[in-house]
């Protein structure tokens, strides 16, 4: 990440200093994903979604109660790395970017408060700094419970993963990645990222309204472009189903140049890009 992994000592009852922990963290819910990076095998993957969109200021409570329940916080790994989804982010070109005015690049996109901690990755890949509100108290507790670990934003992960994808694509490279109730665009153009924003939903009418107003203002034709579909969305299930009645070519994402090839019948590739992917970026 832009940060430094958080440190602190911690003496873990269980150790297997071979194997890496991912997160997934969003205000519905959380993925992790437990794999064994020198034999390509997942040890553990699962998902848990909040009975109710937990406040910020709890959201801490809900993480350590659902991770402790699964015992994940009596180990120790060799990695821990953790990925914040939300929309409190904002996308600075590195040469205007001065990490001593990080608060002011967000003050359109997010309510900033004076408590808020304001973070940054430098995706060098696109010479692009994101600029991002993680969540802190479950930073500190994550922090208490594995001693060190490191953390991206969502939309860093994904920008990095596409920007070296399209260098490979002649073609726009059109793309749509949803995470419990965010749906991230993105559109690169002979490699160059064209346009990307976030967008809350709450049903498929809204992933086709935004896929359908993102066409048309970067003027898309829907009969020739291919949208690329990641995360939460699956073959046949109602999203996809409506997004090909207006869509002509749609096909789910995997990372070609995947040199995390992690094997197991648990894994849908396009579902879990980001867990995938998260033990290896070098974000």
């Amino acid at each position: 990440t832009g940060q430094q992994p958080m440190t602190q000592q911690k003496n873990n009852t269980y150790t297997n200093k071979q194997n890496r922990l991912s997160i997934l963290i969003n205000r519905n819910g959380l993925y992790y994903l437990i794999s064994d990076q020198d034999n390509k095998t997942i040890v553990d993957l699962s998902s848990h979604d909040f009975v109710d969109h937990s406040p910020e200021e709890e959201l801490h409570h809900f993480v350590h109660k659902y991770l402790n329940e699964k015992k994940i916080v009596e180990q120790s790994f060799l990695d821990v790395r953790v990925c914040f989804v939300n929309n409190l982010s904002s996308f600075v070109p590195l040469p205007l970017f001065d990490k001593n005015k990080k608060a002011t690049y967000l003050e359109n996109h997010a309510d900033i408060r004076k408590q808020d901690y304001v973070s940054f990755d430098d995706i060098s890949s696109s010479q692009i700094a994101n600029v991002y509100i993680p969540y802190v108290n479950v930073n500190n507790m994550l922090l208490e419970s594995f001693g060190k670990f490191s953390y991206v934003h969502c939309s860093s992960l994904l920008l990095d993963i596409l920007s070296k994808e399209s260098t490979e694509n002649t073609q726009p490279l059109w793309f749509v990645h949803i995470q419990y109730d965010l749906a991230y665009y993105f559109l690169f153009v002979k490699g160059k990222l064209q346009f990307y924003n976030a967008f809350n939903w709450t049903d498929e009418k809204d992933v086709l309204y935004y896929t359908m107003a993102v066409a048309k203002n970067n003027s898309l034709a829907l009969d020739q472009t291919n949208l690329l579909m990641s995360g939460q969305i699956k073959g046949g299930d109602k999203t996809h189903q409506l997004l090909s009645k207006y869509i002509h070519k749609t096909s789910f994402f995997t990372p070609s140049n995947r040199s995390n090839k992690l094997s197991s019948t648990l894994l849908h590739p396009h579902t879990h890009t980001l867990l995938t992917e998260l033990p290896t970026c070098e974000l």
